[in-house]
């Protein structure tokens, strides 16, 4: 599963969902239950996925039994769940990671 936490007033969050729409993104989240949860409108689901942190926007990738793998993440030591908006490769790099070892 890939999980994302957004807001509708976020413009990071608008730029980073542009990425979905790359065809390798489309391609590669065909393999995985995606799931979009507004954090203002969902704040007990955000709190109880915010091993960081409640930044927005962030993902995650979550086994098939619903548990969150921390270790699949940015590079870096804050925010580490928040993926380039403005190019694909991050993120498609950490769905290959998620693929490989939450399956």
């Amino acid at each position: 599963m890939c999980l994302i936490f957004y807001t509708e007033w976020c413009p990071h969050c608008t730029n980073y969902s542009k990425i979905f729409h790359d065809a390798k993104v489309v391609q590669r989240a065909k393999q995985f239950v995606m799931i979009r949860i507004d954090d203002d409108k969902n704040p007990a689901v955000g709190k109880k996925y915010a091993p960081d942190g409640r930044y927005i926007p962030r993902t995650f990738f979550l086994s098939p039994a619903g548990t969150l793998d921390p270790s699949i993440h940015e590079a870096r030591a804050r925010d580490k769940y928040v993926y380039n908006e403005h190019e694909p490769a991050a993120v498609l790099a950490a769905m290959s990671q998620a693929l490989q070892k939450l399956r």
